[in-house]
């Protein structure tokens, strides 16, 4: 069959139609995989705003073919961990928590096996390690679980991983980087320096254990700490220090002292952010990249009330911010974003060099009158440029259901029977509220711990 005989059947108007039908299919069967940003997560948010955890907890069990997928064994374990923290069911979040950080550490060492994969299609076809966030305040959730049962060896051990954790950080993401940059000399990555080394939130935990044990020395170490977080972080502590600090060891000895943690809003998500150059005339490389967005909470104020069930005695306190989660998301997430973009870079312009050549090959055989050659060039000419439109994807695999706020505080109370009112507030409205009845002791740690996710 000569050239001119080919040219005539490629460009009969079936064969173009089924090669335009072919394209259209492949962009379907891609675009038909659906993603946790494809969800809609509307009534998992009313039950959230409700408090009604248990509710989402069906919904996520119901729906988990939907809402996960089959690399996202981590980020199930760890929605189920947090929201069965806020269930009350203690025992069962630290089992889903403890699994969670066991397959992080697996998957944190496997993901060197998948970077190739990764680095062909995307981050997506990797199993989720987990955002490092997630990683060390799952021991925080698993300190206050085993405070709940009343475990403060356990709680206390949490807390130190949680130390060691943040002091790896650093090391962790320094190799990461030198990893990247010695595999491409085109495509350089600088190291940023996160600011978060120490947290507030888990030296206050820790003080209170020690404090509660009659270790005033070592709670008091916990407190220098405390201080030290702010005046050396004030980019993540971007408010004042509580002030219900400063009697945290002046108890008088005929009282208790009765401290609150609660929780509010919601940490950051991921969402997908689109860049295209131009890599030449009719080539361009496009970047998928994940960036973390706060999500703006409506409570300004939470007011805790005490009434002594016998004498009917009202004692009220507005409590403090103590750390801010979603600072701390923000910033941590830094350092992997930097090695996601550097990847995301390579991947991108590995596929653009790839389609120009196609290009340039495919007029080249035009201009010959190779027709067959041509078409078949031009074939995998479009099919690279659907291939970076379609397969390039950022992953935007995020736990959503940890706190973005942390608020505390602490008052000096008659030992008794009291009702315990939490009152979240935004401006003079009263939009949330629980009541939870206590027998508050001396000499112990009397806690009290809530939370609302709006």
């Amino acid at each position: 069959m000569n050239r001119e005989n080919i040219f005539k059947k490629i460009g009969n108007p079936l064969i173009r139609k089924n090669l335009k039908r072919f394209t259209l299919l492949v962009c379907v069967v891609f675009f038909s995989c659906n993603t946790m940003a494809d969800y809609n997560f509307t009534q998992i948010q009313k039950n959230l705003s409700l408090g009604n955890y248990k509710l989402v907890l069906q919904e996520l069990e119901l729906n988990e073919s939907e809402i996960y997928g089959q690399k996202d064994e981590v980020l199930i374990l760890l929605d189920k961990g947090v929201l069965s923290h806020f269930n009350s069911d203690y025992t069962e979040s630290n089992v889903f928590l403890s699994n969670a950080e066991k397959l992080i550490d697996k998957y944190r060492a496997k993901s060197i096996s998948q970077a190739v994969t990764s680095s062909v299609i995307n981050d997506t076809v990797k199993d989720y390690a987990g955002e490092d966030f997630e990683d060390i305040y799952s021991n925080i959730f698993m300190s206050l679980n085993y405070l709940a049962l009343g475990k403060y060896d356990d709680a206390m051990v949490e807390v130190r991983r949680f130390d060691n954790k943040l002091k790896n950080l650093k090391l962790k993401y320094k190799k990461e980087l030198a990893e990247v940059n010695k595999s491409n000399k085109d495509v350089k990555v600088k190291e940023i320096s996160v600011k978060f080394h120490d947290s507030a939130f888990a030296r206050y935990l820790s003080l209170l254990m020690y404090r509660s044990q009659g270790d005033k020395d070592n709670a008091r170490i916990d407190y220098k700490y405390i201080k030290k977080a702010f005046e050396t972080q004030p980019t993540l502590y971007n408010f004042d220090m509580p002030k219900s600090l400063e009697q945290e060891f002046n108890i008088p000895p005929s009282m208790a002292r009765m401290n609150f943690i609660v929780f509010s809003g919601s940490s950051p998500i991921k969402k997908e952010e689109i860049v295209r150059a131009y890599w030449g005339p009719e080539t361009w490389y496009k970047l998928a990249l994940p960036t973390m967005q706060k999500r703006p909470s409506v409570i300004n104020s939470i007011i805790v009330t005490l009434r002594n069930t016998t004498t009917g005695e009202l004692t009220t306190q507005k409590l403090e911010l103590i750390e801010s989660i979603e600072n701390i998301v923000l910033d941590t997430f830094q350092q992997n974003y930097s090695v996601l973009y550097a990847k995301a870079l390579i991947r991108s312009i590995s596929r653009a060099v790839s389609t120009s050549v196609l290009n340039e090959l495919s007029k080249e055989a035009q201009n010959q009158n190779m027709y067959a050659t041509g078409l078949l060039l031009s074939v995998l000419d479009m099919a690279s440029m659907v291939t970076t439109e379609v397969v390039e994807r950022a992953d935007v695999r995020v736990s959503r259901y940890f706190p973005g706020k942390v608020s505390v505080g602490g008052i000096n109370i008659l030992p008794g029977d009291y009702d315990v009112t939490i009152k979240y507030n935004s401006g003079a409205s009263s939009i949330y509220s629980e009541t939870k009845r206590i027998t508050i002791k001396s000499n112990q740690l009397n806690l009290i711990e809530s939370c609302c996710l709006k």
